[in-house]
């Protein structure tokens, strides 16, 4: 529990010190800006793409994993479907509630699993990204469409930017070198690593600077009933989820 702690606790304070910088020092919108658009892409990109090249995925569960972050995404959704016919909020909040309830926060996450597991953990926060982006930007979409005031946005350019997106591009070009068996090495593998190794502390400090902890009272318990889902309900569907997976494949091993 210390060290997973210890090992949180840097990530806290990086979006600590992006959220003083934000509003004390460093007060130009443009910096920061700028700053989110090279972590976007080139520094995470370049993160991902040398660490899933040369990752290991034997034996690591990874399917598994995936199915059931996707059946914890989709329990949730269905969680605040419910919910909208049970209370009835405002059609601008609900799609807030939806998209904080089910959306992530890509840059935490492979803080995070850099973190937690070390470059193992990144290559595996890359491959779930190239799964969870396609789903949640999705299922963002057409709940914006139905409930959104604003204008509407097709499914073929939501595919679209998902097709463009910088991350499962690196994701998939990462992986796709894993299995072919190349080895970026020399000047590549240093010019990568410095670009890599600038992710984690910028892209922390970009999400700091875009806190907001001054809410009205409507949107301030819309955003407590959204993190709760995240990070309380959502986990337990995913172990729940993961338990009967197991429990499941046991089964399979035991009656051959």
């Amino acid at each position: 529990m210390l060290n997973t702690f210890l090992s949180i606790l840097p990530i806290f304070l990086l979006i600590v010190a992006g959220y003083i910088g934000k509003n004390y020092f460093l007060l130009e919108e443009v910096f920061w800006k700028s700053v989110d658009k090279l972590v976007y892409y080139v520094f995470f990109p370049s993160l991902l793409l040398l660490d899933i090249s040369r990752a290991n995925f034997d034996n690591t569960g990874t399917s598994t994993a995936i199915v059931a972050t996707i059946g914890g995404t989709l329990m949730v959704a269905a969680f605040i479907f419910a919910g909208q016919y049970v209370i009835k909020v405002r059609n601008d909040l609900f799609t807030s509630i939806f998209q904080g309830g089910v959306r992530y926060n890509s840059y935490v996450f492979i803080a995070l699993s850099q973190s937690l597991f070390g470059t193992e953990g990144v290559a595996l926060s890359g491959v779930f990204i190239a799964y969870m982006i396609v789903i949640t930007n999705v299922m963002s979409v057409l709940v914006m469409n139905h409930y959104g005031n604003g204008g509407k946005k097709s499914l073929q350019d939501t595919l679209v930017a998902i097709v463009k997106n910088p991350l499962i591009i690196a994701a998939l070009l990462g992986l796709s070198i894993n299995m072919i068996g190349l080895n970026i090495t020399g000047a590549i593998k240093q010019f990568l690593g410095y670009l890599g190794s600038a992710a984690t502390p910028l892209s922390l400090m970009s999400v700091g600077s875009g806190l907001m902890l001054s809410m009205q009272t409507c949107r301030t318990i819309a955003t407590i009933y959204a993190v709760s889902l995240k990070l309380l309900i959502m986990p337990i569907c995913t172990i729940i989820l993961l338990g009967l997976r197991k429990q499941t494949r046991s089964k399979r091993l035991f009656t051959q």
